[in-house]
Order: structure tokens, then C-alpha cells, then sequence
């Protein structure tokens, strides 16, 4: 692969894939790490075979890294020296204010991997139940018993005008 098909998939793929990593990890930086050690290592190895879109292929790279560093022991023993709900917020992450409601956005972060997942996927990124199924290999019934319950957990946190965008699905 040459310098410069890397630099186009990267300008074409870079600003979802980080967007995906920071919505699991909810750490800027370390979305950067992750993608960029996603883009190494789509480079360095020239496996990647043709069976479906490669934003795809890029995007389950990223999800699996990061879910890797969330199971990491050096991940799980960091002691948080500040609440990252309130760091959003004054540092205004432009990842987060490009979004239409960023109070929905920091409600959705707060929600546990499992079910944070499911709805970026389906809301955001616009995958069916089915894709979303095979994209984190689960059954379909699973991702919909997991989409009940984190629109029931939302629900609960959010204001009845922020989940009126939500319902209405």
C-alpha cells in the first residue's frame, strides 16, 4: 500500500474513527492513540481482503482495540482525578459540541460499554440491528433486549424534550 492511498483512507475514515473511539473510552488522547495505532497496523500488515466496506473493517479494528484497553490492567487500576463529565464541558471537546445536543451526547457517555455501544451504533452511525449484531458478534436478540434497556436507562436520565429525539425511533 502506498503513502498515499494510506493518507486518503485516513482523511476519509479518521474523523469517524475517532469519534467511535472516544465514545468508548471517553478520552480524547487516547482515541488518538487508538486510531492511529489502528492506521499502523492497517498499514503494516496487507491483510485486508475485499468482503465488505473497508470503513467497516476500520471501525471493528477500533471498537476491538478499544475494547482492549478498557479490559487492560494499566486501564482498569488508573484512579481518576476528576469527574470527565465536568472536563467536557469546559474544555468544550469539539467531538462532542458537533453534535446537535450535547447534553444527550454526555448522557449517552455516562451509560455503561454494553449498551453505549448499541446506540451509537444505531443512532450515529445508522447500522441496522443486524449489522450492529455481527459487528460485536451477538445475537439480534440480544441487541435488542440491550437497545430496550439502554432507552429505558436514558429515559431516566434525560429531560422529556431530549428524549422525544430518541422515542421517536
Amino acid at each position: 500500500m502506498e503513502q498515499v492511498e494510506l493518507e486518503k483512507i485516513m482523511d476519509a475514515h479518521g474523523e469517524h474513527l475517532l469519534r467511535m473511539a472516544f465514545f468508548y473510552l471517553r478520552d480524547r488522547e487516547m482515541a488518538k492513540d487508538i486510531v492511529q495505532d489502528v492506521f499502523i497496523s492497517f498499514y503494516t500488515s496487507s491483510n485486508y481482503e475485499e468482503r465488505g466496506t473497508l470503513r467497516a473493517y476500520l471501525t471493528k479494528l477500533t471498537v476491538n482495540r478499544c475494547k482492549d484497553h478498557l479490559r487492560s490492567w494499566s486501564f482498569r487500576n488508573l484512579l481518576f482525578s476528576h469527574n470527565w463529565a465536568e472536563t467536557i464541558h469546559t474544555q468544550q471537546d469539539p467531538l462532542v459540541l458537533n453534535e446537535e445536543r450535547a447534553e444527550l451526547a454526555i448522557t449517552i457517555l455516562k451509560l455503561p460499554i454494553k449498551y453505549r455501544e448499541i446506540i451509537i451504533f444505531y443512532y450515529y452511525e445508522g447500522y441496522k440491528i443486524k449489522e450492529i449484531a455481527a459487528l460485536l458478534n451477538l445475537s439480534e436478540n440480544t441487541v435488542k433486549a440491550r437497545m430496550v434497556k439502554a432507552r429505558q436507562l436514558l429515559k431516566e436520565k434525560l429531560k422529556p424534550d431530549d428524549w422525544e429525539v430518541l422515542s421517536s425511533e
